[in-house]
C-alpha cells in the first residue's frame, strides 16, 4: 500500500488552508461530507498530500475529541489500496482493529474507506482505489 495523505483535524478550515498555503501547499475544492459532518479539503506540496478536516458548524463530527484534547493535530495516515478486502483482512490478522467500518466517502468519489487502529502506531485510514 502507498501513502495517500496525512489527515489533520483543524478547527477553522479556511485559516488552516492559509497557513498551509504559506508553507507552499495548493488546495483543491472544499467538500462537505454531510454523513460525517465534516468539511474536507486536500492540499499538495511537491507530491506530499494533506487532508484538512474540520467539523461542520454546530454539529458533532469524528474529529471533535481530537480537537478538544489537542487542538489542531495530524491524527491519521491514509494508505491507498487496490485490494481493499484483502488488505483489511491482512491488517486484522496483524492485530489492527476496525474503529470505523468500511463506508463510502464523498471525498474519494464514493470509494470506500475504513479506519483501523493499532496501539503501537495509532490510527490509519485505508482508501479503496478502483
Amino acid at each position: 500500500m502507498q501513502v495517500d495523505h496525512i489527515g489533520y483535524a483543524v478547527k477553522k478550515l479556511e485559516k488552516a488552508m492559509v497557513d498551509f498555503q504559506n508553507l507552499g501547499y495548493r488546495f483543491g475544492k472544499i467538500t462537505e461530507d454531510t454523513d460525517r459532518n465534516l468539511r474536507i479539503v486536500f492540499g499538495e506540496n511537491q507530491g506530499y498530500r494533506v487532508e484538512l478536516l474540520s467539523p461542520m458548524e454546530g454539529l458533532e463530527s469524528p474529529v471533535d475529541d481530537y480537537l478538544r484534547k489537542n487542538g489542531a493535530i495530524p491524527y491519521h495516515i491514509c494508505y491507498r489500496s487496490s485490494n481493499f478486502e484483502e488488505d483489511v483482512a491482512k491488517l486484522q490478522k496483524e492485530k489492527y482493529r476496525i474503529v470505523v467500518p468500511p463506508q463510502k466517502a464523498c471525498a474519494f468519489g464514493g470509494n470506500r474507506v475504513v479506519f483501523m487502529m493499532k496501539l503501537s502506531i495509532g490510527l490509519i485510514e485505508i482508501v479503496e482505489m478502483r
